[in-house]
């Protein structure tokens, strides 16, 4: 039987996106992550081989946690209630993980990884995105009749754009979101999804 972790994995996470978010880039050394989740710097380099897998699970997680939402909210019947559904699933993520929101609105995956990864988790980087591409060439196909590169570009103006140009300002300013900034954030998915 394995041996219990001391210092769970997320607290580790945890550590390492809050010196991002809260400090920069710079000051989230492998010595400062320790520091701030208690863990010793030697589990942190078992769990991880470089700084830059740590920060890739981080970003994973992030990403992760937000396309769950994304694609439940995606299954709506109707493909309007559905995409709406999804582009507010975005808002209420955001709302819900405000900090895993600010690392994806703050910053993009490669200014955090900068050292060549291992061949699994660069596979895994290349393929995070494919669950929400899969929904958005759904939903162009039930709204449209047809996934062409037009109707895709719509449907990311509205379930990707859109929410993401409606939430980065409050999010990195530390605003707190409100009811309506989702209310006009859903008229206006509406209206970007309806001919």
């Amino acid at each position: 039987m394995p041996r219990p972790q001391l210092h769970a994995t997320e607290t580790i996470l945890d550590a390492a996106r809050g010196l991002l978010l809260n400090e920069g880039a710079g000051a989230a050394t492998v010595s400062e992550i320790a520091r701030v989740s208690g863990a010793p710097a030697g589990s942190i380099y078992h769990r991880f081989s470089s700084l830059d897998e740590l920060f890739t699970r981080m970003w994973i997680r992030a990403v992760r946690r937000s396309q769950a939402e994304f694609r439940t909210a995606a299954a709506d019947p109707d493909p309007v209630r559905a995409g709406v559904a999804a582009a507010l699933s975005v808002y209420d993520f955001c709302d819900r993980h405000p900090a895993d929101a600010r690392l994806l609105l703050s910053f993009r995956r490669d200014d955090l990884i900068q050292r060549p990864l291992s061949d699994s988790a660069r596979q895994e980087l290349d393929e995070l995105n494919e669950p929400v591409r899969e929904v958005m060439t759904d939903l162009a196909r039930r709204l449209y009749g047809r996934a062409g590169r037009q109707r895709l570009d719509r449907v990311a103006l509205a379930l990707v754009d859109l929410p993401h140009g409606a939430l980065r300002r409050p999010l990195i300013e530390g605003q707190k979101l409100t009811p309506d900034r989702r209310a006009a954030l859903g008229a206006a998915v509406r209206a970007a999804l309806e001919e």
